[in-house]
């Protein structure tokens, strides 16, 4: 997949953008994918059966959603993005306002998502960091357990 120049991303999570078409286009710079490469991810994940052929987009279309001219974009659409985007297909109905409200945990699911693509620009000494206080996270939820009365 071709991809344009890096550029310096702010992660945010969909409930910081207006329109869905503003969320689309910050997920598509976040993973640096040019508007061709979204559209050439689509096509081959519907030739190879899986997405459906009514999900196709173009870049025309693509463009003129992340300008916000289309507001209910269709859901085989947003499913193609969101297969192409690797984020939950919820997170992109929601946002275009086909679900009632967004769970606590899809919220934290597209911010987690985001957050990976940072990993890819980390040193190693920064990854061993980030390591490092999942870890003590995990041994102070063990500790929290560990002092719970005990049954039986």
């Amino acid at each position: 997949m071709k991809t344009k120049t890096n550029k310096e991303t702010t992660l945010k999570g969909p409930d910081d953008f207006a329109t869905v078409g503003e969320y689309l286009c910050k997920l598509r710079e976040a993973k640096d994918f040019t508007l061709r490469s979204v559209v050439e991810s689509t096509k081959a994940a519907i030739k190879s059966g899986k997405l459906d052929p009514q999900s196709a987009v173009s870049r025309g279309y693509l463009s003129n959603l992340e300008l916000g001219k289309y507001q209910h974009p269709s859901p085989l659409k947003l499913k193609a993005l969101a297969f192409v985007y690797q984020i939950p297909n919820e997170t992109l109905l929601n946002k275009a306002g086909y679900l009632d409200k967004t769970s606590d945990k899809l919220k934290q699911d597209a911010s987690f998502t985001l957050m990976l693509k940072e990993v890819q620009d980390m040193t190693n000494s920064e990854k061993e960091s980030v390591m490092d206080y999942i870890g003590y996270v995990k041994t102070r939820r063990r500790q929290k357990y560990d002092k719970g009365p005990k049954k039986g």
